[in-house]
Formats: C-alpha cells, structure tokens, sequence
C-alpha cells in the first residue's frame, strides 16, 4: 500500500472521492481488466470522468507492476503443464532407445514431446516478456 500513498494524496488534492480511488487500488492489485474499472469509475454512482479515471487507472498499474501483471500467470501455468508432457515424451523415447524396447505409438509419443515442448516454452517466453493475454489461452470456450 506504500507505493499507493504518493498516487492517493494526490487525486484526493484534485478532488476525487476516496472511495472511488480505494475501488481502483483494490481492483489494480485483484488484477481486474482496465475497461472494467473504468466503466465502473464512470458510472453515475461514482462520476468521474473518462479522463481522470485513465489518468488514475495509468498511475496505479505503473506503480503495480503493469497492466497485465496477473495475466502471465495463465502462461506460466499451461507453459510448464505443455513443457512437462512434452518433456516425459522426450524422456520417454531417450529411455527406449537408450536401454531398448519398442515405443508405443511413436508418432503420437513424437508429436507429443515435440508440440509440448515448443508449445510450452512459447507460453514461458510470452509470459517472461509480459505478451501472454487472454487470447491466447489454449483452452479457452
């Protein structure tokens, strides 16, 4: 909450009331999507401007770490599940031709460690770089 003080004194001098500027810390930190704290901040129940609203919402993320900061997590979470299949399947075939035997359905044991592999370490690089966004989930309805 320390590093909200500077931004709350701040917008409570200009004016906005401290409960619209608690509402944004709050839904900043939740990691809400910025369209949906600004809808809300310039609803009539709390009647900001579009301009205040973007200026406060700009401040907060900025102190927070960033706008998408809660939305890598997705990426971290299907990158390393895709990078563990992929990664058994490669232990798997090294396994068989190091010690001998048959590979059970090689081709789908060889696209799995192949398409897991690149598909999961995609999702880690996207995330570490701050590119992972909803869209871009694999499961998605």
């Amino acid at each position: 909450m320390e590093k909200f003080e500077p931004i709350i004194e701040k917008y409570i001098s200009i004016g906005i009331s401290t409960d619209n500027i608690e509402y944004a810390v709050t839904s900043v930190k939740e990691g809400a999507k910025r369209a949906h704290i600004i809808e809300n901040l310039t609803s009539d129940y709390r009647g900001m401007n579009i301009f205040q609203s973007m200026d406060l919402l700009d401040e907060l993320f900025e102190a927070n770490g960033g706008e998408f900061k809660k939305e890598n997590r997705g990426g971290y979470l299907y990158g390393a599940l895709f990078l563990l299949i992929g990664l058994s399947c490669t232990f798997y075939i090294c396994y068989v031709l190091l010690f001998g035997g048959v590979i059970i359905r090689p081709v789908l044991v060889g696209g799995g460690a192949i398409i897991g592999t690149i598909t999961g370490l995609s999702f880690i690089f996207k995330s570490l770089g701050g590119n992972y966004r909803d869209e871009d989930e694999p499961f998605k309805d």
